[in-house]
């Protein structure tokens, strides 16, 4: 997993995602929880793959998160807005591998990398990503 990039303007993050943090986001300790963090990655995940496969119930694909990876680097509190910059870290035959920092106020606070596999729908298996989606996520990857 890649560290985390100091700037949330840096231009290693083609693709972003801003998320409005919930009071009920925060755990007895006052903090965001580590649950929430992870909804926030899915947050970011969910849409740099429809960017470039389209909503989910229209794919000729399914998706399978397989490995999900998070470092937590800093506390983070409610109110406020997260920035998930997220790239494509990696583009394999049935998979990708998503990179991402999360940031309030321009703090990175957490890092995450995830590995997708892409499924048939009829028999569960993992299928080949198609042309366009390969090119598509190739065209997100790390800058």
């Amino acid at each position: 997993m890649r560290g985390c990039v100091p700037s949330e303007y840096s231009p290693l993050w083609p693709f972003w995602t801003e998320e409005k943090l919930r009071i009920q986001d925060t755990d007895l300790n006052g903090h965001v929880n580590n649950a929430s963090i992870a909804a926030l990655c899915e947050a970011g995940r969910g849409e740099i793959i429809s960017a470039v496969a389209g909503v989910p119930r229209e794919r000729p694909l399914g998706s399978a998160l397989r490995r999900v990876t998070i470092e937590y680097l800093a506390e983070v509190h409610y109110p406020g807005v997260v920035r998930i910059g997220s790239a494509i870290a990696k583009v394999g035959n049935t998979s990708i591998t998503i990179a991402q920092s999360l940031y309030e106020d321009g703090r990175c606070f957490a890092t995450a990398e995830s590995v997708i596999v892409f499924i048939d729908r009829d028999t569960r298996r993992p299928a080949p990503l198609p042309g366009p989606w390969r090119a598509g996520f190739a065209r997100l990857a790390a800058g």
